[in-house]
């Protein structure tokens, strides 16, 4: 993640260390101490959180000796007690980053993780292949659309796009409006408050979705920080399909023909999810995609053209 220079306001709270005062140093210490017990990464969290309240990068903390204000101090402490029972990182920062780019998050959306950036990657490249053949602009659905990270990505990296986020939580829908402003993209991202296609009429170029796929019976085994994300966002039925082969399924009602659908799934059903599609009138071909380790992640469908 990246941090702006410090403010004016930031820097008029900090001053040379008296002896008596909680300084940068001490605080990490017992942050640290704390942190332990939430994780690994305690040193890189402590300072994350302690930086982000000062107002300063986290490298600028170790610059020199400064004290902090009683109310940041209490702040930090608050933060960190919240981090070691169980609230993710993200959620205390207030952001995130997705493909380069900082995304607000609050615990009222899914927090970005790096394997969809690979989903979206197979996208745009398939996509721009469908942009330099039209003589139109693009349409594209981003499903369940949380955050708004795929959508805001899907817009900036290809001009030639309109993109329509769905979702069917509006505190959800709340939170992607405010990253589709941040972003400046209000013209080109239009929001959707329904669930996945219902809420579509007319004809997409693509859909690209990250929906629910977690078996019902393993979220609740799921790491105390994940928990802590809507669950709506997690659960994915009996067998982690129940999205995932609904828009298999009802693709073909919006997607025209030449357009692609990608979507993002759990490495167990990856070979399932190729089998059905490959069954379907629609699709022409279906390529597994993999995360950055290798391991299976998602797939890309192709819908037959006129004549194919």
């Amino acid at each position: 993640m990246r941090m702006a220079s410090p403010s004016a306001a930031a820097s008029r709270l900090l001053a040379p260390a008296p002896q008596t005062a909680m300084t940068v140093r001490r605080l990490l210490q017992e942050g640290v101490l704390r942190l332990k017990r939430a994780g690994p990464s305690a040193r890189h969290e402590a300072e994350w959180l302690l930086s982000r309240l000062v107002g300063v990068t986290p490298l600028e903390l170790y610059m020199e000796e400064i004290s902090i204000p009683e109310p940041i101090v209490e702040h930090f402490f608050s933060h960190i007690e919240a981090r070691t029972s169980g609230t993710p990182l993200q959620y205390l920062l207030g952001e995130t980053e997705f493909f380069g780019e900082r995304f607000a998050v609050r615990p009222d959306v899914f927090i970005p993780r790096p394997e969809t950036e690979v989903i979206v990657e197979a996208a745009l490249q398939a996509l721009r292949s469908c942009a330099t053949q039209a003589t139109r602009v693009l349409r594209l659905l981003d499903l369940g659309t949380g955050s708004g990270c795929i959508a805001v990505t899907l817009a900036r990296r290809l001009p030639s796009c309109v993109v329509v986020g769905v979702e069917v939580s509006w505190k959800a829908l709340c939170v992607a409006r405010d990253n589709v402003l941040r972003h400046g993209l209000s013209s080109r991202v239009r929001l959707v408050q329904g669930r996945w296609l219902d809420a579509i009429g007319g004809l997409v170029d693509g859909i690209v979705s990250n929906p629910p796929y977690i078996p019902s019976a393993q979220v609740g085994r799921l790491p105390l920080d994940v928990r802590q994300e809507p669950c709506m966002s997690l659960d994915g039925g009996a067998d982690g399909m129940r999205e995932l082969s609904g828009l298999i399924t009802e693709a073909p009602r919006v997607l025209r023909p030449g357009g692609i659908m990608a979507l993002e799934c759990g490495e167990e059903h990856v070979s399932d999810l190729v089998r059905q599609a490959a069954s379907t009138h629609w699709v022409q071909r279906v390529i597994p995609l993999h995360d950055l380790a290798g391991r299976p992640r998602g797939l890309l469908m192709t819908r037959h053209e006129p004549g194919g």
